[in-house]
């Protein structure tokens, strides 16, 4: 009987292992991407990745990418970074064995050079398709000449892509060298040496994947905040300093006495009052201001950049007859106005929850404006932020004394979240417009089409009338009896004069109670609609007419491209007792 030893694993070909190496270059380079976007990075300047999911977003249908936020939110957003990382290996793995064919053939030598020259050569060819398809795409033009950090994120890539060449080509060389060793070498030694090096590469993939994994999540994140008890005390406060009273337009009318009439209105003032108090503390009705833990973000960045206000600044210029130049402390010290006023996302949808109050400092526009000359030929404000974010305003909104350079937001500085150090607040317009790390405002002769009007929204971003209908929720059973349905709604600067409510599929309407704007017409206003639950009910529909007489349309439409519109509906049903 003959003995036999035992056999190894049938060695992986020169193409495989140069696209393994490819693979692992690709994980080295996201590496290095992913901790300098996090710890060395200008506020506002991203990364390879970020650059890619900035294109794939701008190459999605409209429609498709709307049903996508609007249902998954940030979750969509992260998923599709999770991808381009999958997808930037497969590339890497792809592009290892392209340079492996290109050594191959001794263009650049047989030697360690060849193999760097190859890998540069790939690499180069990929950093120039990023040049000039992806960054214009993600749009910050060729060579990323639209963006504030050009020159910072091209350098990025560079020194990134070059890093990919060189790591291919110095594991290429180790995984060939130990191939022809365990092609040479025989007995049991050499082939557990081989085998622990295979080991070692692997263990170093593996954490490279993990270290990638890591610094990914970072990036994605979301956002916290430092003293959420705080945040909502202080909301409640400024609610409370805020005060106003409340409609009784559904109570009791008052006896016809004057001294019985003001006596009754004040019991019943006070009794409204108690009731949506009562609402509020039963978590069944929004509170009037939102707590900044609470208040909806939305952006089109993975990580938000992080401004130094001591290096800040905000210019005004283009068609003027002064540019002026503002630091932090300058706007500060001239942020004396305050107004409280409502914020919704143009994505949010009828019962949606990108919707918010707060009370905003900061300085009026127009005082900057008239103090830098508006020349007759401008026609627009454009707006550049930190984050490469670019949007507009007609230059005769921008001079409505209520639109604010924010630098505070309930009392506090504003959260980096929500646009730190300075931010716009633009109360008859969405929220796409309301930009956030504001760093330019310039005047020009022309209509410019920012950032998300270039993928087909309105460039009017005028609010719709907007309802939402907080309790009873669908996951509510009810009791046959007395119940009570609240909620918000808003309409921008034109307030909400009237909301209805109806059992019967808009068939027949009763007026609910409203409790008065906070800050009319500004913000949101409450509602409370008293109703007998039965147990053959199945819906409860909302309608609410705005300051000006209009009434919401019942035509339901989605937030794309102008903003949801449509009388919000909950399904409702009651036990049989």
């Amino acid at each position: 009987m003959v003995a036999t030893s035992p056999s190894l694993p049938t060695a992986p070909s020169r193409v495989q292992r140069a696209a393994r190496a490819g693979a692992v270059a690709a994980l080295v380079m996201l590496f290095a991407q992913l901790g300098w976007r996090l710890f060395g990075a200008s506020a506002g300047a991203q990364s390879f990745p970020e650059f890619i999911v900035a294109a794939v977003a701008r190459l999605t249908p409209l429609n498709f990418f709307g049903y996508m936020t609007e249902t998954f939110g940030s979750l969509a957003q992260n998923s599709l970074f999770v991808v381009v990382l999958i997808g930037v290996v497969v590339v890497g793995y792809e592009a290892g064995t392209i340079a492996e064919r290109l050594f191959a053939t001794g263009r650049f030598g047989d030697g360690p050079g060849g193999r760097v020259l190859s890998g540069l050569a790939i690499a180069a060819l990929l950093f120039i398709f990023t040049m000039l398809v992806v960054l214009p795409v993600a749009y910050l033009g060729f060579f990323a000449r639209s963006s504030r950090n050009s020159t910072e994120i091209v350098l990025q890539l560079v020194a990134t892509f070059a890093l990919y060449a060189i790591a291919w080509a110095v594991i290429t060389a180790v995984m060939a060298r130990d191939a022809r060793h365990s092609e040479q070498a025989a007995g049991p030694g050499p082939a557990d040496q081989h085998v622990a090096r295979r080991a070692f590469l692997g263990a170093g993939t593996l954490a490279l994947t993990g270290g990638v994994g890591v610094l990914a999540w970072r990036v994605m994140q979301p956002r916290t905040v430092a003293d959420e008890a705080a945040s909502q005390q202080a909301a409640q406060e400024i609610a409370a300093r805020a005060g106003g009273r409340v409609s009784t337009q559904a109570a009791t009318p008052p006896p016809v006495s004057e001294t019985d009439q003001a006596d009754a209105l004040e019991a019943a003032t006070r009794g409204v009052a108690q009731v949506f108090e009562e609402l509020e503390a039963a978590g069944e009705l929004t509170p009037r201001i939102t707590a900044v833990a609470d208040f909806y973000h939305v952006s089109k960045n993975l990580l938000d950049p992080t401004v130094d206000a001591e290096s800040w600044s905000l210019t005004i210029d283009g068609l003027v007859d002064t540019p002026l130049t503002f630091n932090y402390e300058d706007l500060v010290t001239r942020a004396t106005t305050q107004n409280i006023s409502t914020l919704c996302c143009i994505s949010n949808e009828l019962n949606g929850d990108l919707v918010g109050t707060a009370e905003w400092t900061g300085v009026p526009l127009a005082e900057l404006l008239s103090e830098a000359g508006v020349q007759a030929e401008a026609i627009d404000l454009k707006f550049s932020c930190a984050d490469d974010y670019e949007d507009s305003i007609p230059v005769a909104v921008g001079q409505d004394p209520n639109v604010l350079v924010v630098v505070g937001m309930n009392g506090e500085p504003l959260a980096p979240d929500h646009g730190y150090p300075a931010r716009l607040i633009v109360p008859p317009i969405y929220g796409m417009k309301n930009v956030k790390w504001v760093q330019r405002i310039e005047l020009v002769d022309h209509d410019f089409l920012g950032y998300w009007q270039t993928r087909g929204w309105d460039d009017t971003a005028t609010y719709q009338i907007w309802g939402r209908i907080d309790s009873p929720t669908r996951r509510d059973t009810l009791q046959p009896g007395p119940v009570i349905a609240a909620g918000v709604a808003s309409a921008g600067d034109r307030g909400i004069s009237r909301v209805e409510l109806s059992l019967d599929e808009g068939e027949t309407w009763a007026d609910a109670t409203l409790e008065p704007s906070i800050n009319p017409p500004f913000t949101w206003v409450r509602w409370a609609f008293p109703f007998e639950a039965t147990v053959d009910m199945s819906e409860l529909t909302m309608r609410a007419t705005d300051g000006e007489g209009n009434v919401a349309t019942s035509q339901r439409r989605p937030p794309l491209p102008a903003g949801a519109t449509g009388w919000p509906q909950q399904a409702i049903s009651a036990e049989a007792s």
